[in-house]
């Protein structure tokens, strides 16, 4: 854990960092911005050593940040061809908000680019897809059945950390909670979801797909999103090999979760 880090979970961090008119006005722009899409584009920011300079950007949002194992904020991930993990596949990501097993899952997800992907910008593209705008597309579409199974429908998602799941509407009070693989991995578990389920998740994609748009991150670029009003996406990666099997370039983010967002 850095220095930072530790300031970060002592609710410290704040009191010490950028309290100029400078950023001030810099936090108020963001913020105006956050309330009217749901995220916000930082670019043109030196990519640090350990995600520093996203535990700074976060603070444009939040000061809650979430801890994980070893009381570290920030995770590290890039992409590998030899995984399946859905944090470092290769492979097409799904639109969905993040730790959605959880019983209070973070508002706010930040991620940062350390290195883009070298397929770019063809490959690893980021989407933002707003709950107000995926609902509205279902209705004008008439998707009344795949509409009932966000709002009206319980079910259960789980993880390999959430044995039990969570059970609940998808999407309700304005807010969504989402990940087409914790419902199927529930799916497989206890059997009682929807027959037609894969068909409204394909539906809910497209919609998700159409009032979204891609997003290409440069190194430092950094991506500040709603985990309750919006659903992220991130699309298909690439690999350039130095020295196949291990040795390639790929792509590499810092991520971290904030417990609160603005008011």
């Amino acid at each position: 854990m850095t220095d930072l880090e530790r300031a970060a979970l002592s609710g410290t961090l704040h009191d010490t960092f950028l309290d100029s008119e400078a950023w001030g006005g810099f936090q108020t722009r963001a913020r105006s911005l956050w309330g009217d899409h749901d995220h916000v584009i930082v670019r043109g920011v030196r990519c640090s050593d350990e995600g520093t300079s996203l535990l700074l950007l976060a603070l444009l949002i939040g000061r809650r940040f979430k801890p994980y194992k070893g009381d570290k904020v920030v995770k590290h991930f890039r992409m590998s061809p030899w995984t399946r993990d859905l944090s470092h596949t290769l492979q097409e990501g799904h639109f969905h908000t993040d730790i959605n097993t959880a019983p209070q899952p973070p508002l706010t997800t930040a991620i940062q680019c350390r290195i883009p992907d070298p397929g770019a910008p063809g490959h690893g593209v980021s989407r933002v897809a707003r709950l107000a705008d995926l609902l509205q597309t279902l209705r004008r579409a008439g998707e009344a059945s795949t509409l009932a199974f966000l709002q009206a429908t319980d079910v259960t998602m789980v993880n390999d950390s959430s044995p039990d799941g969570w059970t609940g509407r998808i999407a309700t009070d304005e807010r969504i909670r989402f990940h087409p693989e914790t419902l199927r991995a529930a799916h497989r578990r206890y059997g009682n979801l929807p027959a037609d389920m894969e068909t409204h998740l394909q539906i809910i994609k497209q919609a998700a797909l159409d009032v979204s748009f891609p997003i290409h991150l440069d190194a430092g670029d950094t991506l500040l999103v709603s985990n309750t009003r919006a659903l992220h996406y991130r699309g298909e990666c690439s690999v350039v090999y130095r020295s196949f099997p291990r040795d390639f370039i790929a792509r590499e983010i810092y991520v971290l979760h904030l417990l609160d967002e603005p008011r």
